[in-house]
C-alpha cells in the first residue's frame, strides 16, 4: 500500500525539546496525500501511553498475557476550520495542518477508574507522569535509568482513516512525533519509612572490634533523614544546580574510657532510581516491606548513578563521659549534585508505573588501633526529584 507523506515540525529552539505543565506544544504537519482525502478522515491527537511487560515466571501454566499497553491521555485537535469550505484534499498537493496543545496539569478522572486505598492515591494517579523511556533515550546515549519493561511515552499522533461500513472506519496510516514531558511537581512532606524494608535504611548500627581475638572497641551508629527535594529545571542533561544537602549524624559508644572514635576516611554517594511496575493497577503505594505481596504480575527495576559532593567532608568528634565509658558524637553535612550524563524523571506514582529515588551514603572508616584496612557503613534515605 502506498502511504501519504507526513512530516512534523514542532516550534522549539531545541532538537529534543522538553515541555512542562501548562506549556504549549505547537507546530504543523506537512501532509501530501497520495489519493483524494476527506479532512474528516484525518485526526491529530496528543497522546500519552504506558507500556508494561512482566516476565512469566512459570512457563508450564497457561498464564495471562505478560504485556500491556494503556493509553492514559488523548487530546484531539480539530482541523476542520483551517480549510474554509474545502472538505477534500487533492492527491499530490502539499498541505500544512497546524496543531496546538497545552500540557494539562492533571489527567481526566477516567484515567484512574480502579479501586484506590484512599483519595491521596487516586490524586497521585491522576497527576501527569513524567516521560520514562529507555528506548527513546537510548538513541541519545543518555538514559533515564528505566527498564525496557516499563515506559511512559508522549507524542503528537497523526492518523489517516477510511470508512469501514456501518458508520465505522479503520486506520490506514499512522505517524507519531515523540515529545518529552516534565510535569511540575511540588515537594511533598517526608514519607513514613517502614522500619523493615529493603530499599531504605535510615539508621545503621555496627559493633567495632580489632585484633585476632576481635576485642570490642564500641558501637558506631549512623542515622539520617529525608533531605530536601532535588529541583529540576529540565529533563535535558544540563549544568544547572540540581542538588540537595544530606546530613548524617554519627554516634560512637566507646567500650571503655580509653577508646578513641573511628577515623572517617572517605564517603561515597549514590542516587538509586527505583521503578515499580505491573500489569495490574496499584491500589496503594508499592509495599516496601514485603515484595511477596505484589503478586506475579508486578515487578521492580533499580539502577544507580554516583554523585559527587560539592565540598570536602569535614567534621569533628565531640565527647562526653557517661559513667565508665565515653560517648562521641559528630555530624556530616554535605551537598551532592546530579551528574549530567543521565536524565532524571521526577518522582511519580501512576496506576501501573511508579518512579522513586533513594540517596545512599557510604562512610569508610578505620577503627582506632588498626594500622591498615578499612570498614564501611551506610544509610539510604528517600529523596524526591521535583520539577519547578
Amino acid at each position: 500500500m502506498k502511504f501519504s507523506n507526513v512530516e512534523f515540525v514542532v516550534n522549539s529552539s531545541s532538537d529534543s525539546p522538553t515541555f512542562k505543565t501548562h506549556d504549549t506544544i505547537d507546530g504543523e504537519i506537512a501532509f501530501t496525500p497520495h489519493q483524494e482525502t476527506n479532512i474528516r478522515d484525518i485526526t491529530i491527537t496528543f497522546k500519552g501511553m504506558m507500556r508494561v511487560e512482566v516476565e512469566n515466571m512459570n512457563t508450564h501454566l497457561a498464564l495471562p498475557s505478560n504485556s500491556l499497553q494503556k493509553p492514559f491521555l488523548s487530546i484531539d485537535m480539530p482541523i476542520y476550520n483551517y480549510f474554509g469550505d474545502t472538505s477534500t484534499l487533492k492527491p499530490g498537493k502539499s498541505y500544512r495542518l497546524p496543531f496546538k496543545f497545552i500540557i494539562p496539569e492533571e489527567l481526566p478522572i477516567q484515567a484512574c477508574c480502579h479501586q484506590c486505598a484512599n483519595h491521596q492515591i487516586q490524586h497521585e494517579h491522576l497527576q501527569l507522569p513524567a516521560t520514562l523511556s529507555y528506548r527513546a533515550t537510548k538513541s541519545h546515549k543518555i538514559h533515564d535509568m528505566s527498564p525496557e519493561m516499563a515506559e511512559v511515552v508522549y507524542g503528537i499522533n497523526f492518523a489517516l482513516w477510511r470508512p469501514d461500513g456501518k458508520a465505522g472506519r479503520s486506520k490506514i496510516q499512522e505517524a507519531i512525533h515523540p515529545v518529552q514531558i516534565l510535569p511540575t511537581r511540588n515537594e511533598h512532606p517526608p514519607i513514613l519509612v517502614p522500619r523493615k524494608n529493603k530499599y531504605y535504611r535510615l539508621e545503621a548500627e555496627k559493633s567495632l572490634s580489632t585484633g585476632i581475638l576481635r576485642h570490642s572497641r564500641g558501637k558506631l551508629v549512623a542515622c539520617s533523614a529525608q533531605p530536601p527535594a532535588i529541583q529540576l529545571q529540565s529533563l535535558q542533561p544540563t549544568n544547572t544546580d540540581a542538588s540537595t544537602t544530606l546530613k548524617i549524624d554519627l554516634r560512637f559508644d566507646a567500650a571503655n574510657l580509653d577508646q578513641s572514635p573511628p577515623r572517617v576516611l572517605a564517603a561515597e554517594f549514590h542516587l538509586r532510581a527505583m521503578t515499580f511496575f505491573g500489569l495490574e493497577p496499584w491500589q496503594d503505594y508499592p509495599d516496601l516491606t514485603d515484595v511477596s505481596t505484589w503478586g506475579s504480575r508486578r515487578d521492580f527495576w533499580s539502577d544507580y548513578v554516583t554523585l559527587m559532593p560539592t565540598d570536602e567532608i569535614e567534621f569533628e568528634w565531640k565527647s562526653q563521659e557517661e559513667e565508665d565509658r565515653a560517648i562521641f558524637t559528630a555530624s556530616i553535612e554535605t551537598c551532592v549534585s546530579l551528574p549530567t550524563h543521565r536524565r532524571y524523571p521526577p518522582t511519580f506514582h501512576s496506576c501501573l508505573v511508579s518512579r522513586v529515588y533513594a540517596l545512599k551514603a557510604t562512610l569508610f572508616y578505620r577503627v582506632h588501633g588498626n594500622a591498615l584496612g578499612r570498614s564501611s557503613t551506610f544509610v539510604s534515605v528517600p529523596v524526591e526529584i521535583c520539577a519547578l
